[in-house]
């Protein structure tokens, strides 16, 4: 069965709750803030999970703190506006919009608080206080590209939904699948790319129509999370689940859920928990005042039916309320 992937953590509690411990917290001077995208996305949890392994002799706590949904940015910008008024030890982030959280960021370093920023970059260079651990795109890139290469024996058509003019990483991986496709499978032709947004429906609508169009594609390139869903939804309504090779970008327990069933191909998963644990490492380091790299890439997983259930990939697919000390 899958109990060890579909397991809820109990490591999130409420907002309220995160309040109350960080306004008791013995010192603030030994309190990292962790502010993922949103605490309601499995994508983080192994992060949270790896921030409290990594702090778990230290004497440092960890504060995680969120918004409940995704786009919520504003409460990304108060949560770190706190997080330097309580002149916080360290802070990590996981930033949902990159352009609207420079200068809450850059105000948190120009104040001498550490920070590090993890999965997608801002558009600052990393310096002084600010660091990054970023996942690798452009590998993200090139293992979707030989994925669908290899299955589909090097020849066929594909299409690439959700790209995101906001998100320079998922333009990133567009690039890097293309260069790699063009490449090493010059039989493969890309037909078309297609916008995506955070809304599922407005996915499905996109993959709706290239799916009943003249040409159906033979796989399918999704660049995010919510044009796999999307994707998957329209190819199970169309009766075309077994034809098209269905390939999705970043993991969450309903995408791993559909490819254990065999109704999506494969995931290229982010290992958040590798990138939780380097940035924690980060900021003990700096605290320390030992030197700490300025910016760290952390490859990307390719997870198929065949391998999900390695116990290599326990920590990046799932999370648990174990601490190890």
């Amino acid at each position: 069965m899958l109990n060890w992937i579909f397991q809820k953590s109990t490591l999130a509690v409420t907002s309220g709750l995160l309040a109350a411990c960080l306004s008791c917290a013995r010192s603030s001077q030994l309190t990292i803030a962790f502010i993922p995208q949103t605490t309601a996305d499995d994508l983080w949890e192994p992060a949270h999970l790896a921030s409290l392994n990594a702090t778990a002799k230290t004497g440092y706590g960890i504060y995680w703190n969120g918004p409940t949904s995704n786009n919520d940015i504003q409460t990304q910008v108060d949560l770190l506006d706190q997080a330097v008024d309580k002149r916080i030890a360290g802070m990590i982030l996981a930033p949902d919009h990159p352009l609207a959280l420079m200068m809450p960021v850059r105000r948190a370093v120009l104040s001498g608080i550490p920070l590090v920023v993890i999965g997608s970059p801002l558009p600052l260079v990393p310096s002084g206080k600010l660091f990054y651990v970023l996942n690798d795109e452009e590998e993200e890139g090139r293992i979707a590209a030989r994925r669908i290469g290899a299955q589909l024996d090097g020849n066929g058509s594909v299409v690439i939904l959700g790209l995101d003019p906001n998100n320079g990483g998922v333009f990133l991986r567009m690039q890097s699948f293309e260069v790699t496709l063009s490449r090493e499978f010059p039989g493969i032709t890309i037909l078309s790319r297609h916008m995506g947004s955070n809304s599922e429906a407005q996915a499905e609508q996109a993959a709706h129509a290239l799916l009943t169009g003249t040409r159906r594609p033979d796989a399918i390139l999704a660049l995010t999370r919510t044009a796999t869903t999307g994707a998957l939804h329209v190819i199970e309504d169309s009766g075309q689940g077994k034809r098209i090779i269905l390939v999705g970008c970043d993991q969450n327990y309903g995408l791993l859920y559909n490819l254990s069933l065999g109704k999506i191909d494969s995931i290229i998963a982010q290992d958040t928990y590798a990138m939780g644990y380097r940035a924690t490492q980060i900021l003990l380091s700096e605290r320390s005042g030992s030197d700490a790299p300025s910016t760290i890439y952390i490859k990307p997983i390719l997870v198929t039916r065949e391998n999900m259930y390695s116990p290599a990939l326990l920590n990046v697919l799932t999370h648990d309320a174990r601490v190890r000390h």
